[in-house]
């Protein structure tokens, strides 16, 4: 086991950020951080700050590697959907000639990119890539089959409760 001596200011620097880092698992990692400074042994590290044992050493490996800032720095997987790849291409389509349901939407961009995906991932896809929200649409009314001028008259007496 490595023996650890951290500087007054690296100290102060680690109390500070066990609770006013914005992000929770640094503070989390500085908890672990303090307690090792503190004197304590890997195991009651584990128990006080309740992590497993491997994290209080992964922790300090990354403070042996890389001080203060390897630990502040967390490495987030993101992954992206395929079909960020195809943007231009599936937004000019839609732009010129917008799908009216989501399988419709999906159908083409299998066609234009031969990328198959589900409907919840091409709308998702639509929505946070190309910054399309779906619509609400109105039923659109028959004309009357009669003329313009008849149909306001029967309404016109239907309103009067007349026949």
């Amino acid at each position: 086991m490595r023996h650890l001596q951290f500087a007054q200011d690296v100290l102060d620097e680690i109390k500070r950020d066990r609770f006013e880092h914005p992000d929770p698992k640094v503070q989390h990692y500085m908890e672990v951080l303090w307690l090792k400074a503190m004197g304590e042994k890997h195991e009651r590290i584990a128990d006080l700050a309740d992590v497993s044992r491997s994290t209080v050493q992964r922790v300090l490996e990354k403070y042996y590697q890389g001080g203060l800032e390897a630990v502040r720095t967390l490495n987030w997987c993101k992954p992206q959907s395929v079909l960020v790849s195809h943007r231009a291409t599936v937004e000019a389509e839609f732009e010129h000639r917008p799908a009216a349901t989501v399988a419709e939407a999906c159908d083409r961009i299998e066609k234009m990119t031969g990328v198959r995906r589900k409907p919840t991932a091409v709308r998702k896809f639509l929505r946070n890539h190309l910054g399309m929200r779906w619509r609400k649409t109105g039923a659109v009314s028959i004309p009357p089959k009669k003329s313009l001028a008849e149909h306001t008259a029967i309404q016109a007496a239907f309103l009067k409760g007349g026949d």
